[in-house]
């Protein structure tokens, strides 16, 4: 599959949240904390991550990088939901279908939770269920994977009356991914897509013990991503492998 990408990255806002790296408000570059939970989103082509793995698989073709790549990145981003997302969607009079509109690189994973109602710091939010805690059925249907369906129809119109929390990761045809990915987790992507090219026979540079390898360190950084999520992306905070048991 041939991708045509630029290579500059590009802002899209899901919230008004400022944080735009790992970095949060002006706290020390060596004690941050960041949610990542509705945090403003820049996408970068996935052509950037090809150097370091035509470095290794050396006369492999791009478009077969580039799936191997946006596989990875999959991977990466379910098993970890890392990729946190929020929509507040406006409602309409008579209508209970919302769809969920992530743009052609990034699709739902997970849905997190759904909130029916104009909710603020200091304002009651009307109805809510977290999935899959608490049973949504009477108020709320998830259609994978980007429609939300309300089973009691809007009477009036209202702005910001749906808010979709959720768990993104790149579509099967994404040409660009969240740089997060690429700033924080550029080895781990490369290492899960030459995990698979090195078991490619028909390439002079196949070698399975070395894909071996590159799997091992790919299951690790998933790992580590795990504990990021987990620990809210927080430095200076003690963690392994095996961070309290938590993976």
């Amino acid at each position: 599959m041939s991708c045509q990408c630029e290579s500059l990255a590009k802002p899209i806002s899901f919230s008004c949240n400022p944080c735009l790296k790992p970095k949060c408000g002006n706290q020390l570059a060596n004690v941050w904390v960041c949610d990542n939970d509705g945090r403003d989103v820049e996408f970068i082509s996935l052509t950037e991550f090809l150097p370091r793995v035509t470095l290794i698989a050396k006369g492999v073709p791009d478009d077969v990088a580039l799936e191997y790549l946006r596989q990875s990145a999959q991977t990466l981003a379910q098993d970890s939901r890392l990729l946190k997302r929020e929509l507040h969607l406006d409602v309409q009079a008579g209508v209970r279908d919302y769809y969920l509109e992530q743009g052609d690189n990034e699709q739902v994973h997970y849905v997190q939770s759904v909130t029916f109602g104009k909710c603020g710091e200091k304002q009651h939010c009307l109805d809510k269920c977290h999935l899959p805690a608490m049973r949504c059925d009477d108020r709320f249907v998830f259609e994978p994977n980007d429609k939300i369906i309300l089973k009691n129809t809007p009477k009036t119109d209202g702005e910001n009356q749906l808010w979709v929390r959720y768990f993104a990761t790149p579509s099967q045809t994404a040409c660009e991914v969240d740089k997060l990915l690429f700033d924080r987790y550029h080895d781990v992507v490369v290492n899960g897509a030459l995990s698979n090219l090195l078991y490619m026979r028909q390439y002079d540079f196949a070698d399975a013990q070395l894909a071996v390898l590159y799997e091992q360190r790919f299951k690790q950084g998933i790992a580590k991503a795990k504990i990021d999520v987990m620990e809210h992306f927080e430095t200076e905070t003690p963690s392994s492998l095996a961070y309290r048991g938590r993976i």
